[in-house]
């Protein structure tokens, strides 16, 4: 999972250089260090999710303890969000136990799977014995595209603990790179709560039709090492089935109630499967004071891995990657990269060509339809140009059906104004107001209104945050209003909030179009949206549909629309 380990701090790292005799003093460090920790509050799941049999002892709240030294939390710190990866993980569980239970003729629940302190204690870094697992079956999926397999602890269990935790306990295993069917031999790794990570070592069964594996799909040489892609060895249908699953995973999980005429959640392909990314941010990794390697973090948290050609990548961003490597490799120490697909335009012709820029601080221009697009390589901007009409005309034919014509366009995160400016061409008299939080982003939305001709008084990107754009002073003295009014909101990953939704009900546009690189922060946002409207409910969901952004990984993006009911 990504909320696992990282055992490439600094003491990881000194245990893994040192000699023996250091290292076991570094064990012993580490070890000290555990000590001391305090327990803390425990994750959300294991406070308020009260599972079944396992009471708040202080050995539970160690574990805790135990596990947050080594997790994760980048992107997400907001612990008790419902939909934070760490609660999302254990709700998939849970189903997935349901599953298993139905089909084997079972009742495992939660109780069963949960891993006490001397387990969890045993499978920590660098003190773990070589724990081999011959033959599991993968037999689920979770949202981070890593194979769910279920063993009896007794297996291997029974030198860590008492027998009470070990005779009729099972083990939920989470093993990336491995697919529905795959009978898989694995090395048992870091045990969480009520999971533990497995090492793929080999695969028993390919080829075979019980497995969903076609090895021929795989054109990386670094996929079984690179953490970048995820699905590589499954077919491309069976990669957008993965995805439409996820979609519907999220939304029974936080919008169970959701009714709509069509199909939830199918996933609109890519036209590109491989060449299509358009940014890439390698890593170096640094031994004596010199770059050794350039790539990505290795799956199982070994550092990095050397990556001389990335297949998703663009033909132009792979030929930037090759001129960094000769550049930087055994120079100086550096952390990343930043490279990005760009256009190069010669004004005197209207000539252009694409190619690629290494830098943090690169204007990069990029074509989507007839528009042109110019942003600091630091600003966000969909990473697959090639998906974006696509988008577009998805939207633009929901806004054809409304029954009142759009006379709006309400671009709220707006980032550099690329939807409010796509869809300005709806017709010639659309007004388009976005507003953005980064100062950056925003000059760079009022730079592209006018390389793209559109008038300023028609079109209106300020600075603000969209949590507070409907009680913005410069947006009310605009004149728009909810009628005849398309609000696009397309938040990060931790999604919308509350002040935000309830002022988005209160101006009352004819439709929503919520774009979200988050299908499960998109469905609790859709269910709290509906709660917020109590017994008159004003709008529908009329469809939620994805679109493949990242063929070869895990990732969705999802696009749900909103229209208010007519009055009858």
């Amino acid at each position: 999972m990504n909320n696992g380990i990282n055992v490439t701090g600094s003491a990881a790292q000194c245990c893994k250089m040192a000699s023996p005799r250091k290292t076991q003093i570094r064990i012993s460090m580490i070890s000290f260090m555990f000590a001391r920790i305090r327990p803390t509050q425990p994750l959300l799941w294991t406070v308020q999710r009260l599972y079944s049999g396992i009471s708040s002892s202080k050995k539970q709240e160690k574990v805790s303890s135990l596990l947050k030294f080594f997790k994760k939390t980048k992107r997400r710190k907001d612990l008790a969000d419902p939909t934070h990866p760490s609660n999302v993980t254990f709700l998939e569980i849970r189903q997935f136990l349901k599953d298993f239970s139905c089909q084997t003729h079972t009742n495992i629940t939660d109780a069963d799977i949960h891993n006490p302190y001397d387990i969890v204690k045993a499978f920590l870094p660098f003190q773990r014995r070589h724990n081999v697992i011959p033959s599991v079956k993968i037999r689920g999926t979770s949202h981070n595209g890593d194979g769910l397999a279920i063993i009896p602890k007794s297996m291997y269990a029974s030198e860590y603990t008492d027998s009470e935790n070990v005779l009729g306990k099972y083990t939920v295993l989470m093993i990336p790179k491995t697919a529905v069917g795959d009978k898989v031999k694995v090395l048992l790794k870091m045990h969480h709560e009520f999971y533990a990570e497995g090492e793929l070592i080999e695969v028993l069964n390919k080829g075979s039709r019980q497995s969903k594996r076609n090895e021929q799909m795989i054109l990386c040489k670094h996929f079984q090492e690179c953490n970048g892609c995820q699905l590589q060895m499954l077919s491309y249908p069976e990669q957008l089935l993965f995805k439409q699953n996820v979609i519907k995973r999220a939304y029974q999980l936080f919008y169970p109630n959701l009714k709509i005429d069509r199909e939830l959640g199918v996933v609109n392909p890519s036209p590109l499967q491989y060449s299509y990314r358009t940014k890439l941010t390698p890593h170096f990794e640094v031994r004596d004071g010199k770059c050794t390697k350039l790539g990505f973090q290795h799956v199982n948290n070994r550092g990095k891995i050397d990556v001389e050609n990335c297949p998703i990548a663009t033909v132009e961003i792979n030929d930037k990657l090759h001129q960094a490597r000769t550049k930087y490799l055994q120079g100086p120490p550096m952390k990343q990269l930043t490279l990005r697909q760009s256009m190069r335009i010669d004004h005197d012709t209207g000539e252009f060509y694409e190619t690629a820029l290494e830098g943090q601080s690169k204007v990069i221009t990029e074509r989507i339809e007839d528009f042109i697009y110019q942003f600091d390589s630091n600003c966000f901007f969909q990473n697959n140009n090639s998906v974006l009409p696509s988008v577009l005309d998805y939207i633009r034919y929901h806004m054809k059906q409304l029954e009142t014509p759009v006379e709006n366009v309400v671009d709220t995160y707006c980032g550099v104004g690329f939807f409010g400016i796509a869809l300005s061409n709806f017709h010639e008299k659309l007004n388009v107001f976005g507003i953005e939080i980064s100062e950056s982003s925003i000059k760079y939305a009022n730079h592209n209104m006018k390389l793209n001709g559109l008038y300023p008084e028609r079109t209106k990107f300020i600075l603000g945050d969209a949590s507070n754009i409907f009680g913005n002073d410069e947006f009310k003295n605009s004149g728009i209003k909810g009628k005849g009014s398309v609000v696009i909101v397309d938040p990060s990953r931790k999604g919308s909030d509350e002040l935000f939704l309830k002022q988005l009900l209160q101006f009352e546009p004819d439709m929503i179009v919520y774009v979200s690189c988050n299908v499960f922060t998109q469905a609790r946002d859709l269910a709290n949206f509906e709660e917020l409207q109590g017994e008159n409910q004003k709008y529908r969901v009329a469809d939620v549909v994805g679109f493949d952004f990242f063929p070869q990984t895990k990732h969705v993006e999802s696009v749900a629309i909103l229209k208010r009911k007519l009055c009858t």
